[in-house]
């Protein structure tokens, strides 16, 4: 016998922590961590989402448990990045004596550092010390989620991570004078980030590490594969809550070269933007769903995402099914009797209209008790964000993976507006993923290591790929079929 408990009441309830003063608090991160947008997004945040630099840096220093020293924040006068600098130039220049102190630094600069400031990347100890260019907390619990989802392990604790090998006497002049690291006590209590797309996990595991066999290749790309990461793993996520957990299976978003031309009948346009845009439009609605059903437990166990929720559900009788969707059927009326402020014209009524209109046209799809008190739930909290004063704040949450996808996975086309598309560069990166230690790849092996990468290409795409190919000398044909055509290392 399965026990199915409902923690509505008393001081670990639900209505005691949403559900007060008639009306209800919209709160996520408190039953269970699952995603770690805010509703504070800030369009001055998006350099820091296209670099990934600190988010990077940040991850090396929570495996270390250090941090910067407060003097190294940046404020209104200094960037970082220039504080750094200012403080490997003094340093340096305490060590080395010259006449010509003046043409040093400036030899020193124009070697080691960007024009912003920024130290160049160098060599593996200087990851650490990689930071945002904007301060701000919500970004450091970025790189929080992404350690806790991907690297919260032993990863990142190798000492070849941050060991050079170059052993240049000018680079370790360099090092020598970086600042010093101070110890950071570990939060131990505050709960950490759930996964639940532990495929893609293991996926990235062997691809950084692949990556770091190669110190040239590892400070090119970290950025580059902490980012692609991030983003698969977060619309993999998204297309398994707009499933409600029913799809089990990784889909990978459609993608276009950036030099192509599109048109709306190509599945690349169909597959690609248009259907992230929707599923990200309901990601606080489905954050808030998810957040309050975790007070439902299966024999103690949280409920989770969708998905381990429809795992659960299977190894349930029949008797005992029906009485967890009849808490699911509880908490989804607690939230409509607490929340009745609406726009004008708008109802309750309206929504369960909607409601029965959706479930009959997906009746193949939704038939089951279970998925209809979760579309049914989804349905009400997403009903009322849009009809409410509440939409700024759901605009804002889902405005930050929205401007993270668009500022670095999209281009504007015309009338067709934003579509997926990624560079050629960006693609050569992912090939040297694909194809890995090998010294050569068939080419629908290629199209199948990079759908597992979270990267689908429409039959135009791809020949435009091949034509690349070809043209630098990447492409070794023994016959123009897929099986008897390869993709050459590029390292």
């Amino acid at each position: 016998m399965m026990k199915v408990e409902l923690a509505r009441e008393g001081e670990q309830g639900f209505e005691n922590v949403y559900a007060k003063n008639g009306s209800w608090k919209h709160t996520t991160g408190t039953s269970i961590k699952i995603l770690h947008f805010n509703t504070k997004f800030k369009s001055s945040l998006l350099p820091d989402l296209a670099t990934f630099h600190g988010v990077v840096g940040e991850c090396f220093r929570i495996s270390k448990q250090k941090g910067f020293d407060k003097e190294f924040s940046s404020d209104k006068e200094t960037s970082f990045k220039k504080k750094i600098r200012n403080h490997i130039i003094d340093v340096i220049q305490s060590k080395v004596t010259t006449e010509k102190k003046d043409e040093f630094k400036d030899i020193v600069i124009k070697l080691f550092f960007e024009e912003d400031g920024g130290l160049i990347k160098f060599g593996k100890n200087v990851l650490p010390y990689m930071n945002y260019i904007h301060d701000d907390k919500q970004l450091n619990e970025t790189a929080k989620f992404f350690f806790e989802i991907f690297l919260d392990s032993d990863v990142l604790k190798k000492e070849e991570l941050t060991k050079s090998e170059n052993d240049n006497i000018f680079y370790q002049l360099i090092v020598e004078s970086l600042p010093e690291l101070k110890n950071v006590k570990p939060k131990d209590s505050k709960a950490k980030y759930s996964i639940y797309l532990l495929e893609i996990r293991d996926q990235f595991i062997k691809d950084f590490n692949f990556l770091a066999s190669n110190e040239e290749l590892f400070l090119k790309h970290i950025e580059d594969l902490f980012k692609h990461y991030y983003f698969f793993y977060l619309t993999q996520l998204l297309s398994s809550f707009s499933s409600f957990g029913k799809n089990d299976k990784l889909e990978p978003i459609f993608f276009s070269m950036d030099w192509e031309t599109l048109s709306k009948s190509r599945l690349t346009y169909q597959y690609g933007w248009k259907k992230l845009d929707s599923e990200i439009s309901g990601l606080f609605a489905h954050a808030n769903v998810i957040e309050v059903l975790n007070y439902i437990t299966i024999n103690g166990e949280q409920v989770g995402d969708y998905r381990n929720l429809l795992r659960l559900n299977a190894k349930l009788s029949e008797s005992e099914k029906d009485i967890l969707a009849s808490k699911i059927e509880e908490i989804s009326s607690s939230y409509t009797n607490h929340i009745n402020v609406f726009n004008t014209g708008e109802s309750w009524e309206k929504c369960e209209r909607e409601i029965k209109s959706f479930l009959e046209r997906h009746e193949t799809k939704y038939n089951d008790r279970l998925s209809i008190e979760l579309v049914s739930f989804y349905k009400r909290v997403k009903y009322q964000f849009d009809n409410s004063g509440r939409k700024a704040a759901m605009d804002k949450y889902d405005g930050w993976f929205r401007s993270f996808c668009t500022k670095n996975y999209t281009k504007v086309r015309g009338i067709l507006g934003h579509t997926t598309v990624i560079t050629q560069e960006y693609l050569l990166f992912l090939t040297k993923l694909c194809v890995g230690q090998e010294e050569k790849i068939r080419l629908n092996e290629l199209w199948e290591q990079l759908n597992l990468r979270g990267i689908t290409f429409d039959e135009a795409s791809k020949g435009e790929i091949i034509k690349l190919f070809e043209r630098i000398n990447l492409l070794e044909k023994k016959s123009d079929s897929g099986d008897a055509q390869y993709v050459k290392s590029i390292i």
